[in-house]
């Protein structure tokens, strides 16, 4: 090979491992460039991308507002070995201020209006928002720590019956009902995550965890009225009907914790309540029989022992306290017993039903009547003094008499009977005794003394043999004789 042939060959390398070294160079460049490119928007919040062609930069995606933008620019700009920094991106609008309301309907359903930073929190709590959450707008200008206050908001929704949480920038309140205080300290736990203060809540419990107790307050002459804590499920209607009550006047909390009520409880008070002018019904915490009591103020008239007994029997955990209740007021005043729903008359102390029946001569005879066959007025043996048992026939007979003097202005005698034995005067004498005692009782009730007359008739007339200690016992007797 000639010298000068090789000298050329060995030229021609030389410029073929330049060109070699000089393309090696730039592809070197060109990777550190993407590399530092990439670095640079690593940290962008939507994940903005660059790509990277010579040592050309071009930037596209989703920039967080127009800082963002800037501060990408720049830092890209300064990328060492660049020539051009290009873009293609969609700038988010910053607003301010940086909102999110959500809603819990008493439903359990969640709902949402507002904005939204980022798509993967959107993601985040769409389990929550359910559809709502697509309705967000995605937009910039959250403040720091903004997500964490969202994501606790709508946590502490989570436990409560109904609510509502807002967040405005920094600024979250949580407002709504809950169960009782279990439901509200979960509430707080779903919030303990916040700094201190970062958060207000206004929660309305429901139930305020306290045991039922409650009481009912009677009184014939006005209604029954509720107050307390009642138990889960306890009905007014079904305690009303249970007790033979038509009216329950309640403002009782009704409980929503705990074991359910049993209106049946009461039902031992059916057919009793009519036997008392007042009464105080007090349930202790509700599953406890321990301070369970009844304490009543029993009408005139009304056996009191046998309603002690009956009580005890009728209404077992409850200890039962009675008196003799004491009856105020003009004769003749009129009211409708809250338990029977009778119209009722005072007469002498004695709350009376008012019977109803033709007030007729013959209407008023045959009820006085019927009222002297069912039970006798008994007096004291040899005596004008009535028996105690008197006292229930008299109430009765006066409650017709009173009807039929006071509506028809009729007349009554009140006619006194013994039996034929022992000496006739002195029969006559007790007999108009008797008489004017029973005249005496019923004017004490209301009835006008005008209307009454006392005709004793010893054993002048007798309706039975006087031979035979059951003819004696028909003998002796008080009678009432109507006439216009």
């Amino acid at each position: 090979m000639r010298a000068s042939e090789g000298l050329v060959i060995l030229a021609l390398g030389i410029v073929a491992l330049g060109l070699w070294g000089r393309a090696d160079h730039a592809h070197r460049i060109e990777d550190q460039i993407a590399q530092s490119a990439a670095e640079v928007v690593a940290g962008s919040v939507h994940g903005a991308s660059t790509m990277v062609s010579g040592r050309d930069i071009h930037l596209s995606g989703l920039i967080d507002g127009p800082e963002e933008l800037q501060s990408l620019r720049a830092a890209l700009e300064a990328v060492p070995g660049r020539r051009v920094v290009s873009e293609e991106v969609t700038v988010l609008e910053v607003v301010s201020p940086f909102d999110l309301q959500a809603d819990k309907s008493a439903e359990g359903t969640l709902s949402a209006l507002g904005h939204i930073p980022t798509e993967a929190l959107r993601g985040e709590l769409s389990g929550a928002l359910g559809a709502s959450a697509a309705g967000l707008t995605l937009a910039a200008g959250a403040p720091v720590g903004w997500a964490d206050l969202a994501r606790a908001g709508i946590a502490g929704l989570g436990p409560m019956r109904s609510g509502q949480m807002s967040l405005s920038d920094g600024a979250l309140m949580l407002r709504g009902e809950v169960l009782g205080p279990d439901e509200a300290a979960a509430v707080q736990a779903a919030l303990s995550v916040l700094p201190a203060g970062a958060v207000q809540t206004d929660l309305t419990l429901l139930d305020d965890g306290t045991p039922a107790a409650y009481t009912l307050g009677y009184s014939a002459a006005e209604s029954a009225r509720l107050s307390g804590k009642l138990p889960p499920g306890l009905d007014l209607g079904a305690m009303g009907t249970a007790m033979g009550l038509p009216l329950i006047i309640s403002d009782a909390k009704q409980g929503l914790l705990g074991a359910a009520g049993d209106a049946g409880i009461f039902a031992g008070l059916n057919g009793l309540m009519g036997q008392f002018e007042a009464m105080t019904l007090s349930v202790s915490p509700y599953g406890s029989a321990e301070g369970n009591s009844i304490d009543g103020a029993v009408t005139p008239g009304a056996d009191q022992a046998a309603l002690q007994t009956a009580l005890a029997s009728a209404m077992p955990g409850f200890k039962v306290s009675l008196t003799a209740a004491a009856i105020s007021g003009e004769n003749g005043a009129r009211r409708v017993n809250a338990a029977t729903g009778a119209d009722q008359r005072l007469m002498g102390g004695y709350w009376l039903d008012v019977p109803q029946f033709a007030v007729t001569v013959p209407g008023c005879q045959a009820e006085v009547d019927a009222v002297l066959a069912g039970a006798r007025i008994e007096f004291q043996s040899g005596s004008d003094v009535l028996d105690a048992s008197a006292v229930a026939v008299v109430n009765r007979l006066g409650a017709y008499i009173a009807r039929c003097v006071d509506e028809a202005g009729l007349k009554a005698e009140i006619g006194g009977h013994t039996d034929g034995q022992g000496d006739a005067a002195a029969n006559l004498g007790l007999s108009q005794r008797r008489a004017v005692a029973v005249r005496k009782e019923l004017i004490a009730r209301g009835v006008a003394p005008n209307a009454l007359k006392a005709q004793g008739y010893g054993d002048a007339l007798p309706i039975a043999d006087n031979a035979t200690e059951e003819g004696r016992a028909q003998n002796r007797r008080t009678a009432v004789l109507w006439s216009e």
